[in-house]
């Protein structure tokens, strides 16, 4: 069973709070027996020796328990691929969703109040805020308490996002809401660069690999911090992972591309056939953004596209770029956009998206 609350233990299981529980009570008695042995044994220094050496190891094993305490509990980060014991639990820990499943504070109604405009945003992990504790920190809930501060009352921002979904279930998503009757005025689709994925390893085969890779042996599959190890090194020799940015950089060429443009068209035509304004948002991968950033052709490509399909489009890599010293990541291990970034993202899509959408004072 894995607990839900309190925070503080949400993401454990019972099994493991029993196992190190009954550990440490082993790892106390442990202690008082070897420090007995010796106390008896102090005029054997054969024997002595040898308890010595069994006390040298409970400190081992002690050092080592503590530093598995402190990733199973206070350790608080998410990383890239929420493949380790740690992200997952941190998952537990900060993301809680509505009564339909999306990480929202408010519940995800059918229709608005009359003279209420509706504005969605969707989009993968960067819109629903991985890495984010606090959903009011994300961009899309920025950019709702700005417009309630400039217009009270006549917007209603609902974040209608998910973590790893692509283009393609974007598009899904917001087919069978609008055939089951929501109806919204404005979508925000927040294109993460890897929403090609379903056109370059349709069958999932990257995940699938880097699956393979879970631990099988209970300490390195059971624990946090070893379990963290585990991944750490086994992650950073998979080509699967290493190559992971560059070979999505690739994509934007030929065939996948066309097939990602083409799901964008449908999904403007689905948007104007339910009298829905689509705009997009482009944001750029963090971690690699500069000089010589390798999806800026990819930037241009999509851009020009919205242009010419009359589609209202920002683009963030030159707004993030320049912030860049600041720290624009969630942490070393976890490239999606901290705080920071999720702040001048919503400066942006006020003032370069939806400044239409205010009217003047």
């Amino acid at each position: 069973m894995i607990l839900d609350s309190p925070s503080f233990l949400a993401g454990l299981s019972l099994t493991y709070l029993g196992c190190v529980a009954v550990w440490i009570v082993a790892g106390i008695a442990a202690l008082w027996g070897l420090l007995s042995m010796r106390h008896k044994a102090r005029r054997r220094p054969v024997r002595t020796r040898w308890i010595n050496a069994g006390l040298s190891l409970w400190f081992l094993l002690a050092g080592l328990t503590v530093v598995e305490l402190y990733f199973a509990f206070l350790y608080d980060q998410s990383d890239s691929f929420n493949m380790t014991n740690v992200s997952k639990r941190w998952f537990k820990r900060h993301v809680q969703t509505n009564a339909d499943g999306w990480r929202d504070v408010h519940p995800l109604s059918k229709t608005g109040p009359q003279g209420v405009h509706r504005l969605w945003f969707t989009g993968d992990s960067f819109t629903f805020g991985h890495g984010i504790k606090n959903p009011a920190d994300r961009f899309s809930d920025r950019v709702a308490v700005a417009l309630e501060a400039q217009q009270p009352g006549r917007f209603a921002v609902s974040n209608v996002a998910e973590a790893g979904i692509n283009i393609a279930q974007v598009d899904n998503i917001m087919r069978v809401h609008l055939k089951a009757g929501y109806r919204f005025d404005t979508l925000v689709y927040v294109i993460c660069l890897n929403d090609i994925e379903p056109y370059v390893d349709e069958t999932g085969e990257r995940y699938k690999q880097l699956g393979r890779h879970a631990p099988q042996f209970f300490l390195f599959r059971e624990s946090y911090f070893f379990n963290l190890l585990w991944y750490r090194f086994k992650l950073a020799a998979q080509p699967e992972a290493r190559n992971y940015f560059s070979d999505l950089a690739d994509a934007y060429h030929g065939k996948p591309l066309r097939q990602f443009l083409n799901t964008l068209d449908d999904l403007q035509r689905l948007c104007r056939a339910n009298d829905v304004d689509l705009r997009v948002a482009i944001f750029p991968f963090l971690h690699n953004l500069g000089p010589d950033y390798p999806f800026a052709a990819a930037h241009r490509e999509i851009a020009e596209h919205c242009r010419r399909k009359k589609i209202r489009v920002l683009d963030l890599a030159p707004v993030l770029e320049p912030h860049l010293a600041e720290g624009l990541t969630v942490n070393r291990f976890d490239a999606h956009p901290n705080e920071r970034a999720h702040q001048l993202a919503a400066d942006a899509i006020i003032g370069k998206l939806l400044e239409d959408l205010v009217e003047p004072p």
